[in-house]
């Protein structure tokens, strides 16, 4: 059986009990004044354990926790009311950029600048306080949701009061007696020490923690339903239980706070019986009480020390390719600003050096002008539009109907990284549950040297080929009706299966359900379930009538064990041993050789791509059963290294088996699959499985799916006993292939373990998976998989990697690449939690990569060099008008017209490239090679960088040299800024400003939307009202350049010269980008007509259906 397994703690040291502090128990009331703990959800005992003992006045814990008013209580928040504002700047002034503008408007406001202070101080003050306030909102709810969980409600048991009293979450401290009813959720983490039913087994819901839907049994410390008499007789009140547990003496001996949700090394005493604790005896914070009345817990871990609360950190935060490149354009544009303020100071000191008998003050004056100045070459709305691009691109994932399944659409969970999804070069995928659908059904088995099957569904009506062989085989007798009775009778035994009330089952895993339904279809049928002091009663209806099974034991499965075993104690105190697991280990813990006819059918069911499982089983003899039981108990009760300890007796159990049957498991592919993973080779991505599977399983299910094609030559690394043994195979079977589309790979488990232990095996493997197109890695861990996807990160820096699972054993593979894509599977959530993208479906992944991932790259790329390139136009009208008036400090535009520039020119950028495409969705999707661009970064790199800076250098010259030589053709009005040079600077102004939409409406790949369209005329309409009333007399103290007694705006547009210049410059300057835009569009038609664009849609309706075109 298949489980998802976190191993968070394995490597935290073990703590003795003699590291363990005593405590005794007084009265609530009596004991001494503590200190209070300012911090809410005090951690300070976090690297020492817990004592907590009972009497009859109450709990006492040592060490003690201090009398704090809400020790349970739980803050998300970021801020206070105090540090919030303060906080908030803190956190924005990590970029270079907004300290930039700061020390702008700070500089703005000293007599070194001599203009005007107002427009930059508002600006930067807007700006900074709108970040400021949108934390504080979020902050806010995030305050809300923690009102509402701290204020919910639980009943607490008074000792003083000896009755139930309805408490506050926060108010739950350590060691409080709390009843939890069916239906709700828990406050904190519990030792369940009493349950409705008698037996002490309850049923919990775990889908807060770690999403899956299936009931997860547990069950009272059995030792102390046998020192309190609660298996005995009739059920007990919860009033009643807290009562005598306050009178029992119990000890609590409690490990530090860990977030492993899977482990708890704890013990717990009686009287003087000693008593080890483990996971299945406690109850989580979020977890919720069902199919059980009520139960009674000892609060164990309150606050921020409960698991859930130590596993909710965020996912590691993840930095977009695009975003470095533009985090680096700031720090180059800085750079600039402030070499070229410090060139043209030291250039007017030299000028004027006459004039200036300080030379050190006088640069130091012109350095700070032109450091204001040349502002606005960084735009202010830079990071805000592309935080905005970001969301835009977002709620397209989310609202695409293509990518909805069953009313559950995609879920974008980190839009910092969309524009990666356009630019993929290696696809990382677990198999089971993300290329299959997770759904098991028996088709095959192996009893004894005997195949029989298949036993799924056919066409023809009645008990499948399978079924109607086994019950000829039960009905024969001999020792084949034996052989198939012992295995049919361990696959309806050996689980952790719990049976509905509606007949049905339900599981731990779908592998444990399919095996159960196998066996009730072949007579063999779980009709009971039940748990005492003795253990998990489990009734089996067979052929030969109705027999009860007592479950002493269960060895749990784990990925390191790879197996799981059921102990049953007999009546004449021999017991029964049944074991299932993978047969890499099961053969090796057999007493005889597997038979050759087992050994050839474990093959052919890899062949044909089945999950595959050896039954075995073992009587042990009474004293051998006697002595191991004993080794069991004094492992369960340590304190010091209990899982290790488990383990070791486990294995001495599941030793000198008999070998029973083979189980094969189908797990049918999603539909799409095979269309999905040849869209993405097709493309150009490399697409590796990393499994835990066998590796024939896993070779046969690549070879379904299209990973693996006819006629691929596969290199096999399998069992390799050094990192040159590992290497060699794989190049050997390279080398023979003739082209690196039909080569493959394959490595288990051994083979990765040895490349990973070398550095020159690493760069190796790298080499030969760009030569590959396709790899799959079987029998791995884990931390193996996220090994796999660092490992190309190392070793190619610029390669975007993406993962996709559906288990919480994919967490590390999927927070280990560039892009996690999680599947809402039946594995639960953990996937889902820790990803970037959420997705219902594998075939989904061809929509984000293909569609939103192909546009989203485009459109930001294309939104970078746009906002540079502008900013780029703009300065070097500071530039060449520095150098026209011999580096004097002066203004080359009116104030408010630098103000408004990015304004003004950053709505349309954001809705138009926001929503600009350049082919239809479906279009997208049926032609892979439309995705080339993307990992080859056609829309940005050096060469198309440096187009656009060549490109703006050369607008920005004619947009400001031709209207400033036409209208202030004499050199004193550009020297003393006459109203003929503000005319010309105006005039100057609205040419780049009307070159700058120009160049937006060419950049665009399809005809501008009407939204598009609508905010860009807005601009336009905003644009000439504004500066008209800026231009006229009352608005002289705003803008006294343009403040003339006839309006020079109005002149400036009511002037024939001046509009022509307004039109015929951008278009004179622009005419290489149109000549551009239309070899281009004639290029991309050409390629259409030439039937590049084929193949199926793979998509998605919105009613869940598949639809191809």
């Amino acid at each position: 059986s298949r489980r998802a397994r976190c191993r968070a703690s394995a490597d935290r040291p073990s703590r003795s009990a003699s590291q363990m502090r005593a405590v005794t128990l007084e009265d609530e009331d009596s004991g001494t004044e503590l200190e209070d703990c300012e911090s809410v959800g005090d951690t300070s005992h976090e690297e020492e354990g817990l004592r907590v003992t009972l009497g009859k006045h109450g709990a006492e814990v040592d060490p003690p926790h201090g009398q704090r008013p809400n020790p349970n209580a739980i803050r998300t928040t970021r801020f206070t009311l105090i540090t919030w504002l303060p906080k908030s700047l803190y956190l924005q002034f990590h970029r270079a950029a907004n300290i930039y503008f700061v020390l702008v408007a700070i500089l703005a406001c000293t007599p070194w600048w001599g203009g005007q202070w107002g427009g930059k101080v508002i600006t930067v003050m807007s700006i900074l306080l709108f970040q400021a306030f949108k934390d504080g909102y979020e902050d806010m709810k995030r305050n809300r949701d923690d009102y509402e969980e701290n204020s919910r409600e639980v009943s607490r048991f008074g000792p003083k009061e000896r009755e139930f009293r309805v408490v506050e979450w926060q108010a739950c401290e350590v060691g409080d007696l709390l009843l939890i009813k069916k239906g709700e959720q828990l406050p904190c983490d519990l030792l369940v020490v009493a349950s409705d039913e008698s037996s002490g087994v309850f049923y919990l819901s775990t889908k807060s923690l770690d999403g899956e839907t299936n009931l997860k049994e547990r069950q009272v410390p059995l030792s102390l339903l046998d020192a309190l008499g609660g298996a005995k007789g009739a059920r007990v009140s919860a009033e009643d239980r807290a009562r005598a547990l306050l009178a029992s003496g119990l000890v609590l001996d409690l490990e530090p706070p860990s977030p492993s949700l899977l482990e708890m090394e704890c013990s717990m005493t009686i009287g003087s019986r000693p008593c080890g604790l483990h996971i299945g005896n406690f109850a989580l914070r979020g977890c919720e009480l069902q199919n059980t009345a009520w139960v009674l817990g000892i609060a164990c871990y309150v606050g921020d020390s409960t698991k859930a609360r130590l596993n909710s950190s965020e996912p590691p935060s993840k930095t977009s390719e695009l975003e470095n490149f533009l985090n680096r354009c700031v720090m180059c544009i800085l750079c600039f600003i402030f070499s070229v303020a410090l060139g043209f100071a030291i250039a007017s000191a030299i000028v004027h050096k006459e004039d200036n008998p300080d030379m050190a003050t006088a640069i130091w004056k012109i350095f700070v002008k032109y450091v204001v100045i040349l502002y606005a070459v960084l735009p202010m709305t830079l990071y805000i539009a592309f935080e905005i691009l970001h969301i835009i691109s977002g709620f397209q994932i989310e609202t695409d109907l293509l990518m909805c399944h069953e009313g559950i659409h995609a879920k974008a969970r980190n839009t910092s990284v969309v524009e990666e999804l356009g630019q993929v070069d290696f696809v990382f995928s677990d198999k089971t549950g993300t290329l299959t659908a997770n759904e098991m059904r028996f088709a095959f088995c192996c009893i004894g040297s005997t195949v029989v099957g298949p036993f799924l569904p056919s066409e023809r009506e009645g008990p499948s080929v399978g079924e109607e062989a086994i019950r000829r085989m039960l009905q024969g007798g001999g020792e084949a009706a034996k052989a198939a009775a012992h295995f049919f009778g361990a696959l309806a035994v050996c689980h952790t299966v719990k049976l509905e009330e509606d007949g049905g089952y339900q599981g731990e895993s779908p592998d444990e359900v399919a095996l159960v339904e196998a066996a009730r279809t072949v007579g063999f049928a779980l009709v009971g379930r039940h748990a005492s002091e003795a253990g998990v009663m489990h009734r089996v209806e067979s052929p030969e009538g109705t027999e009860d099974h007592r479950i002493a034991h269960v060895l749990e499965f784990n990925s390191d064990r790879k197996r799981m075993s059921v102990i049953s104690p007999q009546s004449d105190g021999t017991a029964v041993i049944v074991t299932k697991g993978a047969d890499s280990v099961m053969e090796g813990l057999l007493a005889e050789p597997l038979p050759s006819a087992a050994h050839s059918a474990l093959a052919d069911f890899a062949r044909k791509g089945l999950r595959t499982l050896i039954v075995a089983r073992r009587v042990m003899d009474a004293g051998t059963f006697t002595t191991w039981k004993g080794k069991w108990d004094e492992a369960a009760a340590a304190m010091d290294g209990r899982a290790d300890r488990i383990a070791a007796v486990s294995a001495e159990a599941e030793v000198g088996l008999s070998f029973c049957g083979i189980t094969a498991l189908e797990d049918r592919l999603q539909d799409g699959v095979p269309e999905t993973v040849a869209a993405l080779r097709q493309a150009g991505i490399r697409v590796w499985v990393l499994t835990g599977d066998k590796v024939e399983t896993a070779v046969e299910i690549a070879k379904a799916c299209n990973l693996f094609e006819d006629g691929m030559h596969l290199a096999r690394s399998v069992g390799a006993e050094s990192p040159e043994d590992a290497i060699d195979r794989l190049s050997q079977g390279c080398h023979s292939a003739t082209s690196s589309a039909m080569r493959g790979m394959v490595l288990d488990g051994p083979s990765v373990a040895q490349v990973l232990s070398s550095e020159r095996a690493q760069k190796e493997l790298y080499q030969l998976a760009e030569s590959s197109s396709s790899c799959v890695c079987c029998r791995l861990s884990p931390m193996q998989k996220r090994e796999l996807v660092e490992l190309v990160c190392r070793q190619n820096s610029q390669a975007i990697t993406l993962s996709i699972g559906d288990g919480a054993n994919d967490v590390p593979m999927i927070q280990g690449a560039h892009i996690g894509v999680g599947i809402r599977g039946k594995e639960g959530s953990a996937a889902v939690q820790a990803c970037d993208m959420a997705v219902s479906q594998f075939r989904f992944l061809a929509n984000l990569v293909f569609v939103h991932g192909r546009k989203a790259y485009r459109r930001i790329a294309t939104f970078l060099c746009f906002f540079i390139y502008k900013s780029v136009v703009l300065g070097w009208s500071y530039i060449l008008y520095a150098y026209g008036v011999r580096f004097l400090g002066r203004l080359s535009f009116p104030e408010w017209l630098d103000i408004l520039y990015n304004p003004l020119t950053s709505g349309a950028a954001i809705v138009v490239l926001g929503f600009d495409s350049d082919y239809p969705d479906k279009m997208a999707l049926r032609s892979p090679w439309l995705y080339s661009p993307g990992p080859t970064r056609a829309y940005l790199n050096g060469r198309v960088f440096l187009k656009w800076m060549c490109l703006a250098s050369l607008h920005g010259i004619l947009a400001w040299m031709l209207p400033v030589r036409v209208l202030a053709p004499v050199y004193e009005d550009r020297l003393e800024q006459t109203p003929n040079f503000w005319e010309a600077s105006y005039t100057a102004f609205t040419v780049i400003f009307v070159t700058i939409h120009l160049k937006l409406l060419i950049a665009t790949e399809q005809s501008i939307t009407a939204l598009g369209a609508g905010v860009l005329l807005l601009e336009v309409l905003v644009y000439v009202p504004i500066t008209v009333v800026i231009g006229t007399p009352y608005a002289k103290k705003i803008c006294p350049e343009l403040s003339t007694p006839y309006n020079l705006v109005w002149e400036v547009i009511t002037t024939t010269q001046s509009l022509l210049l307004i039109l015929l410059v951008p278009c004179t300057a622009l005419l290489l980008d149109l000549i551009e835009a239309v070899v281009q569009c004639r290029c991309c038609i050409r390629r259409q007509q030439h039937g590049h664009i084929s193949g199926p849609v793979l998509a998605e309706d919105s009613s869940g259906g598949s639809s191809s075109e």
